[in-house]
């Protein structure tokens, strides 16, 4: 059974692709910010989006394995569709939302505590975190 998990190309892609964003978190700040967070790495939010590059290399893995009109495809591609929708959507309003709160509380020094922030994508991070799980599935289950 663990032979099988671990020579699995939807698992296999997804972990690849979902590693890979994260160290280009690492990169993409110690590029730009010239500071190396390796606890990015671990990190929710940012540039890409690991949400998006999750969904959408396991959606295109399962239409790679199991057919693009597959019943399992079509119900992987609607779940891609909704986090990929939350992680630049919903999440970035409730984070413009507790960035307003924030900054209400500090101006009015109110004896509220900070909110910490969730961490939502723009679309740029979105669209990238897409691109890069389709491109990594896409990689693995073509040259494997």
């Amino acid at each position: 059974m663990i032979t099988e998990l671990i020579t699995n190309k939807i698992v296999i892609s997804v972990t690849a692709a979902t590693i890979i964003c994260q160290i280009w978190k690492v990169l993409h700040k110690l590029i730009w910010e010239k500071k190396l967070d390796a606890g990015l790495f671990f990190a929710t939010g940012g540039m890409p989006s690991s949400h998006s590059t999750f969904v959408a290399a396991l959606a295109t893995s399962i239409g790679f394995k199991e057919g693009w009109t597959s019943t399992i495809f079509l119900l992987s591609l609607g779940f891609a569709a909704i986090v990929i929708r939350d992680a630049f959507g919903v999440r970035k309003t409730v984070d413009d939302l507790i960035r307003t709160v924030n900054n209400i509380i500090r101006h009015k020094q109110l004896k509220f505590d900070i909110i910490k922030k969730i961490a939502g994508h723009t679309p740029v991070q979105t669209i990238t975190g897409t691109v890069l799980g389709i491109t990594v599935a896409a990689i693995i289950n073509m040259l494997w």
